[in-house]
């Protein structure tokens, strides 16, 4: 449960906002102990800091680093940030979490890979939700050969949207800065396919912007991209921050056996199953113990929860699965088995991610199929 000095190993947070309210509760969940944050301005960041009892806010990685107990650092700034932290800790020796969406494009992902494997250091993708119950359970089934070899794989998730005069952070509403709801929540369903399935090598995508309330938008909020897997599965994902309606959420896959489906509830957190239906009829899964994660609980210092970003990342739904990531990077660290055989995302998964990103951009932008490039 520590390092060789006997006492827990340090980690710093790069990242006043999703950084604080996910990385923080997760790390110490894990058993890190968060010794310092990193943010823009220093006051501020010791003002967010104080109510979490973290003993030293910074806005330099380089002065939170001297402290010789932090093995790990996570980078939970805006995207089109995270590559000159991660340079900076992997040049340090560090072991690094960085945040999706990755890179501002795939040049940089490799480069960002490239330091970490020179640095010999671990480094893992914050795609958390590979750590989700009813995600983790479908890959299992999927990857057992229940259904038999994957045709096709379906995810859908449409939201309502909400209070349109509510901020959002620029890198959502920018296109230069390679967010939009692509980078926000599309690479979380890219790693699920790519996780799950196998390399993604071509694909066939639409870009929109649906949201009338925010005309200074310039990214997308609606993403549909057809793919195609190296083994022949096809399938598509779909998914809008503004759809208006009801709430719609479904994830499918077929194979040559049968279907597999995560079951969810009518809104978002609520309990979800995994089913299989084959030629003994349909049948739920059990969900094994190491898979199953607690409740959500709400990040308690309400103070902080200023903006509609922050209230979703404040509900706690990514803690849990977050805290089970960080339980891979700290087994990792210690030299022992990781506790689950599930793998955590590494940046050789960020950079495929970011091949995905960048060929369903340019698929968008010219209208065609676009051929993945291999990282």
């Amino acid at each position: 449960m520590s390092n060789q000095h006997g006492k827990p190993i340090g980690a710093v947070v790069v990242g006043t906002g999703f950084g604080l309210f996910a990385h923080t509760r997760a790390l110490r969940d894990a058993g890190f102990e968060v010794r310092a944050i990193v943010g823009r301005n220093r006051e501020r960041t010791a003002e967010r800091a104080a109510p979490l009892g973290i003993p030293v806010a910074t806005d330099s990685l380089a002065e939170a680093l001297k402290d010789p107990e932090i093995q790990l650092v996570t980078v939970a700034t805006p995207p089109h940030a995270h590559a000159p932290f991660v340079f900076e800790a992997v040049q340090a020796g560090r072991h690094v979490v960085c945040e999706k969406p990755f890179a501002k494009d795939l040049a940089e992902a490799r480069a960002m890979l490239d330091a970490a494997e020179k640095a010999g250091v671990i480094h893992m993708l914050g795609a958390e939700f590979r750590f989700d119950s009813a995600q983790a359970l479908l890959r299992r089934v999927v990857k057992d050969g229940m259904i038999g070899d994957p045709l096709m794989f379906s995810r859908i998730y449409q939201q309502p949207g909400g209070d349109p005069n509510e901020p959002l952070a620029d890198w959502w509403t920018d296109a230069k800065q390679g967010g939009g709801f692509l980078g926000a929540f599309g690479t979380h369903m890219i790693d699920q396919v790519r996780s799950t399935l196998g390399e993604i090598v071509a694909v066939s995508a639409v870009l929109r912007k649906l949201t009338t309330g925010r005309p200074h938008m310039t990214s997308d909020d609606y993403y549909n991209i057809q793919f195609e897997t190296e083994s022949g599965c096809q399938g598509v994902i779909e998914a809008a921050m503004e759809f208006r309606g009801p709430f719609v959420m479904a994830c499918k896959v077929a194979g040559t056996k049968g279907g597999a489906w995560i079951q969810s509830g009518a809104a978002f957190g609520d309990p979800e199953e995994v089913w299989v239906q084959d030629g003994d009829g349909a049948r739920q899964i059990p969900m094994p113990d190491e898979l199953k994660n607690p409740p959500p609980t709400p990040f308690p210092v309400t103070d902080l929860i200023q903006t509609e970003m922050d209230r979703w990342h404040t509900q706690g739904f990514d803690v849990a699965p977050y805290a089970k990531l960080f339980g891979q990077m700290k087994a990792r660290i210690e030299g022992r088995e990781p506790p689950l055989p599930e793998p955590p995302g590494d940046f050789r998964d960020a950079a495929a991610g970011q091949a995905v990103l960048d060929a369903a951009r340019r698929s968008a932008a010219e209208r065609r199929w676009v051929e993945v490039e291999k990282v």
